[in-house]
């Protein structure tokens, strides 16, 4: 099992005619201020919201989907090391590739923070319907 603790940053988003193209609910659950529901997050965030999900996601883990998911967080218990780093961000490009149509022009940072036994994963990308840039970072962190 793994830890991912995110920050997000850059976005510069262009939706068309004021109607978001995608959109998804907000995983931490945030509440809208006004309506006291759950505040559904659109276009960049949702894309970006996915593509950190795909990542954490394992092979088997959901329900009729056997082939969704990746080694990453399996990688989390070999040595820390720049191979593991390598297999790493092999495994994340094949997954996006595969897994996320919304995306291109993927470039993947993987850096081994070995004080804290974690990986720094930084996911920049191009959103290609509303040509906006985007970037998700997180920590992979093993549990004990």
């Amino acid at each position: 099992m793994s830890i991912a603790t995110s920050g997000y940053s850059k976005q510069r988003s262009s939706n068309v005619a004021g109607r978001a193209l995608y959109s998804d609910l907000d995983l931490n659950l945030n509440l809208h201020p006004v309506k006291m529901d759950i505040s559904p997050v659109t276009d960049v965030r949702a894309v970006r919201n996915s593509v950190k999900n795909l990542v954490l996601t394992n092979f088997g883990e959901r329900p009729f989907q056997p082939k969704l998911g990746s080694n990453v967080t399996a990688l989390l218990f070999e040595n820390t090391d720049q191979f593991t780093a390598i297999m790493m961000k092999k495994e994340i490009y094949r997954l996006l590739e595969d897994h996320e149509p919304r995306i291109n022009a993927i470039r993947v940072e993987i850096l081994d923070d070995t004080d804290a036994n974690a990986y720094r994963v930084s996911i920049e990308f191009n959103v290609i319907k509303i040509n906006a840039q985007a970037e998700v970072e997180f920590a992979l962190q093993r549990l004990r």
